[in-house]
């Protein structure tokens, strides 16, 4: 009855989400399809509005594949972004193309907490069991979120502060950058802002760490939908093969991932955003109930079933939870004790996942409605403390109930018994279905940047490219078990690299002139 109450009351908050427009259902899946496209600068050294023009064909450069233009870039003239709407200050609704690039500091700071917190933040509790399996772990775990998201703010406001630079060069009319109503074409992506900073003769860097990012998230979606619809298929009584994980990784790669890889368009799936958006939120609700003094998973409850297994007597509601998951699911709590400080690392390599939301700064600043220094500081501030305080919180509630027994996917430790625990892996794996498309048309730009850049892409590259991808991540999928794995080993190596690293370098760069 309270999981009811409970999603009573967020079906009316969900309500007031719903009507910020497409733009908060598309805006940052499409700002990474964005992050790869280079703009042709002059090749002068000298940092002037003269110098350094734009391409022309910078207003085709989002939306849904069609065709590509002769240097690479898409070539869709209305696209799905440009035509969405946003929600005003007041309230109201908008559909003009003006007011639909304009964000105010509220929605832009709802587009980037979607942004950051995702599927990934169902891995941070396996991170803090890398570093032992006693209840105070989480006290340096969220400590070190917090720093991280500190860090990560930073250097997101480094680039808004570089994007307000490189517009003021690039625009004819060098105005107030709180005032600039110019119509001349802004730096879009954080590949603009390398081309502009350090040369073209090394943006495929960024677009090859912009498809690789693509491709390691779309590998951990892939192992996280088969894990999720194989405990949906034991969930309906399904048995034999039917509930294997190599057939769910296959059919769900088969019957759903290369379809949807497929589309021209994406804008028809747009709103299974706001599915994942409510499916983090429910995932919230029904960890903590399930964390409660006596829930389902609880310590208390574990040692409960363990005195009447043990001839204690007495008998236990939600015994049925526990004795129907593995052994490696059980909560376990002081058995192995601290590990190793540099087990930090594999929840720092997670963590970065979580921020990792980089990719679109440049656009969140050019798109924030009267863009300045100081009301970008504030949507930083905002926008990152709520992803910290989302993921620190989801992190300690699994950690807590599962202890050293947490899964690379939290969600996998809870009974296929459990319906609470069943609705969330239905919203998450519809959610999941859906950003497997957005990142796989991403992935597929960045591939035809690097490798056949200036070359028509006709619809049988498409298809064929397509096929590749998901074969390859299939198969891996299919190899690979543990998502966490693939979630640190991305954030380790690619997170750290756009969140802390490019960032930094590029401001570095920006101060020599």
């Amino acid at each position: 009855m309270k999981l009811i109450n409970a999603l009573a009351v967020l079906s009316i908050l969900m309500e007031g989400m719903l009507k910020s427009s497409d733009a908060f259902s598309t805006g940052v899946q499409f700002s990474m399809n964005k992050a790869f496209v280079i703009t042709d600068y002059s090749t002068t050294k000298s940092h002037t509005a003269a110098a350094r023009r734009i391409s022309p064909s910078w207003p085709h450069r989002c939306g849904g594949y069609d065709r590509w233009n002769g240097k690479g870039v898409n070539n869709l003239g209305t696209t799905a972004l440009s035509s969405t709407a946003t929600i005003s200050d007041d309230g109201s609704d908008s559909d003009s193309n003006e007011s639909s690039t304009e964000q105010s500091i509220l929605s832009a700071t709802c587009n980037l907490i979607k942004g950051g917190v995702g599927s990934g933040v169902l891995s941070l509790p396996a991170g803090v069991a890398a570093l032992g399996d006693f209840p105070k772990a989480v006290v340096p775990a969220i400590s070190l979120i917090f720093i991280l998201g500190g860090i990560s703010a930073y250097t997101f406001n480094l680039l808004g502060r570089l994007t307000a630079v490189v517009n003021n060069e690039v625009d004819t009319d060098k105005g107030d950058e709180s005032n600039n109503t110019s119509s001349s074409p802004k730096v879009t992506s954080i590949g603009d802002l390398w081309d502009y900073e350090v040369g073209p003769s090394t943006s495929y860097l960024v677009t090859l760490a912009v498809m690789l990012t693509c491709f390691g998230t779309s590998l951990s979606y892939s192992i996280i939908l088969g894990d999720t619809f194989q405990s949906l298929a034991k969930t309906a009584g399904l048995s034999g093969i039917w509930t294997t994980r190599r057939f769910n990784v296959a059919a769900v790669a088969i019957l759903a991932a290369y379809p949807l890889s497929c589309l021209k368009s994406l804008a028809a799936i747009a709103p299974v955003s706001i599915v994942g958006v409510v499916g983090i939120f429910v995932t919230c609700i029904v960890m903590t109930l399930r964390a409660l003094p006596g829930g389902a998973y609880s310590s208390t409850t574990a040692a409960a079933i363990a005195a009447a297994a043990g001839g204690g007597g007495g008998s236990v509601a939600t015994k049925n939870y526990l004795s129907s998951l593995s052994a490696e699911c059980i909560p376990s709590f002081g058995v192995v004790g601290m590990r190793s400080p540099r087990s930090f690392l594999i929840l720092s390599s997670m963590a970065a996942t979580a921020f990792l939301v980089h990719m679109s700064g440049p656009e969140f600043y050019n798109t924030l409605r009267r863009p300045s220094l100081a009301r970008f500081g504030i949507l930083s501030g905002l926008g990152f403390g709520a992803v910290a305080s989302i993921s620190a919180y989801i992190m300690s509630v699994g950690f807590l109930t599962f202890g050293g027994a947490c899964r690379g996917m939290i969600l996998n430790n809870y009974s296929t018994l459990d319906g609470g625990a069943t609705l969330c892996r239905l919203l998450m794996g519809v959610s999941l279905l859906g950003s497997y498309a957005f990142l796989g048309q991403a992935m597929k730009k960045a591939y035809y940047h690097i490798f056949h850049r200036g070359q028509e892409v006709s619809d049988k590259m498409h298809i064929r490219t397509t096929r590749g991808f998901v074969g390859v991540l299939t198969g891996l999928a299919l190899l690979v078990e543990d998502a966490g794995f693939v979630v640190s080993v991305t954030g380790a190596v690619l997170g750290s690299a756009l969140i802390y690293i490019t960032p930094s370098y590029l401001f570095l760069r920006s101060t020599k002139r």
